[in-house]
């Protein structure tokens, strides 16, 4: 089977797992377990050698997030788990196929105290593999910021930036800005 299917089936099944464990974990969120999901959509921005070949496009993720705790009174720690799919436009000129990269990444998200409107603020960061539409799989890392907006029990809005730098020569680098939606 040709590495782009199985990057379209991989995407598939978690998109598949995703809809189908979404009544288990609302009824986990709401008997207090630690455990949320969210999905985001927005676009990918390429950076250096990429932005010479290509344009902007789609940026779409997955993600599980767990809980640890509290490390001050507010301020929270927490595992996140995500699949994203990064999309780029080739130029024209380049005469190649559009790039696009999906990653598996394990991130540590730090979310600050609410405000007095109830927005929280939060940092991440962590390692993963990154697939190519063609080819091996490559390490990378990401880098984040953004916010929460609850909106009504049990959803928040979610907006954010994300760096992603992929290991490979020269490195491989775009950054992403993301809406979505998250449910607790």
């Amino acid at each position: 089977m040709p590495r782009s299917w199985k990057s379209r089936i991989t995407l598939i099944a978690v998109s598949i797992a995703m809809v189908a464990g979404s009544s288990s974990l609302a009824a986990q969120v709401s008997h207090g377990r630690n455990l949320s999901y969210s999905f985001h959509v927005g676009s990918a921005h390429p950076l250096g050698n990429l932005d010479s070949l290509s344009d902007a496009n789609i940026h779409v993720d997955v993600d599980w997030t767990y809980r640890f705790g509290d490390l001050t009174p507010g301020t929270l720690l927490n595992a996140k788990l995500f699949v994203g799919l990064n999309q780029f436009t080739a130029e024209t000129f380049a005469s190649i196929p559009h790039p696009r990269w999906i990653n598996l990444s394990l991130n540590a998200q730090v979310v600050t105290g609410p405000t007095a409107t109830g927005l929280r603020g939060y940092v991440q960061g962590g390692g993963g593999l990154y697939w190519p539409k063609a080819g091996s799989s490559q390490a990378g890392f990401n880098v984040g910021l953004g916010a929460q907006i609850p909106i009504s029990a049990p959803f928040s809005l979610e907006f954010g930036l994300d760096l992603h730098q992929i290991q490979t020569k020269p490195a491989t680098r775009f950054y992403t800005v993301q809406l979505g939606v998250l449910f607790r």
